[in-house]
């Protein structure tokens, strides 16, 4: 806490309160009777007002000490932080189709692993953090969508990021018929979509800025359903400046066993379609990335490239309130301070009704 005078050469007027004392004990000023003798007359016993009758000066000195403080303008600073965030819009859209369900990838043990499970660690480490090579994205707005046969939005753009990964850790697989298929381009429209409506309700916040707009789409497979597609989504997101980080997550083969009951069984690869020129094509039409992830390392090695990419910008800001004590009531502690110059005139009010009343001297 600082404190300071603006004006502190005002107190040296405070040797002239000295003239209250003065004045108090100059017989010369006070009125008197004069008579020829005080034969004959009593010594009075001092009762408590003539003891207490030094309370005058004693007010009147205090009132114009506290009226010098109170023109001298003590301030107090109060030392505030305004953190401003430019952070970053971020949807993430997560392919839920049947092909995900398969266990072909392989974690850091060699165990096999579904793709959506490895997608969904490797996402949750890279909002949360993982301690390690992963920061968290802690002041940046992230939303959620998936999609198979029709894309939905689980979590709209938020910075507070629990519910995202309660939503992520349920994400079924599409094991029905009616949502076979991979819609990439209509996940990609209403990704956008939300990335626009979060630009929109947010114009108005001093203290949170969208520094950039990305979406971050991961799939393991092509288009073959929707209503848009891929390139048409991502020209709609290159006209509102938004970037597409593109994900193709799966082997380059899948092994598939045949035979086994009646003869030696025989183990087959065959490659795993991924349509990477789509995709391609979607990150360079909006200045993003594609990445080909085959196992859950460089799936993790993918999220950190696009974690350095694109990072939150933090800008705090120190400054000073400088508060008058003079006029200003002052919270110091549990107890409210009353300003100077009120306490300068109330002492200066209760001098005068004493003075006329309990101390009042006649003549």
């Amino acid at each position: 806490m600082n404190l300071r005078l603006y004006y502190p050469w005002f107190l040296t007027a405070i040797p002239l309160v000295a003239l209250i004392w003065w004045s108090w004990f100059d017989h010369k000023r006070r009125a008197v009777i004069r008579y020829s003798s005080l034969e004959g007359l009593e010594p009075g016993t001092q009762t408590l007002r003539i003891r207490l009758r030094h309370l005058i000066p004693i007010l009147r000195t205090l009132a114009m000490l506290l009226l010098i403080l109170a023109v001298s303008r003590p301030q107090r600073a109060d030392e505030q932080t305004r953190v401003q965030t430019e952070g970053i819009a971020l949807q993430i859209v997560v392919d839920r189709s049947a092909s995900m369900d398969q266990a072909d990838f392989r974690d850091a043990r060699g165990r096999p692993q579904t793709r959506l499970d490895v997608v969904k660690q490797v996402v949750a480490d890279f909002v949360q953090g993982d301690e390690r090579e992963l920061a968290g994205r802690d002041g940046d707005l992230i939303g959620l969508t998936m999609f198979a046969r029709f894309a939905d939005t689980l979590v709209p753009l938020s910075r507070d990021h629990r519910k995202l990964l309660a939503e992520l850790k349920d994400i079924p697989v599409a094991v029905t018929r009616s949502e076979g298929g991979t819609a990439i381009g209509d996940a990609l429209m209403l990704a956008v979509e939300r990335i626009r409506d979060a630009g929109r309700k947010l114009s108005k916040d001093k203290d949170f800025k969208i520094k950039s707009r990305a979406i971050i789409l991961l799939t393991d497979g092509e288009q073959t359903a929707g209503e848009f597609k891929p390139p048409e989504a991502a020209e709609v997101a290159a006209s509102l400046g938004i970037k597409i980080y593109t994900v193709g997550a799966a082997p380059d083969f899948q092994e598939r066993q045949i035979g086994g009951f009646f003869t030696d069984p025989q183990i087959f690869r065959t490659p795993v379609e991924i349509d990477e020129a789509t995709l391609k094509k979607v990150a360079e039409l909006t200045g993003g990335q594609y990445f080909r992830a085959r196992d859950e390392n460089s799936l993790k090695e993918i999220y950190q490239a696009i974690d350095k990419l694109e990072r939150t910008v933090v800008d705090e800001q120190r400054f000073q309130v400088w508060h008058e004590l003079a006029t200003d009531w002052v919270q110091w502690g549990r107890v409210r301070v009353p300003p100077i110059l009120m306490m300068a005139l109330g002492t200066l009010a209760l001098e005068q009704i004493l003075a006329f009343t309990v101390f009042r001297r006649i003549p």
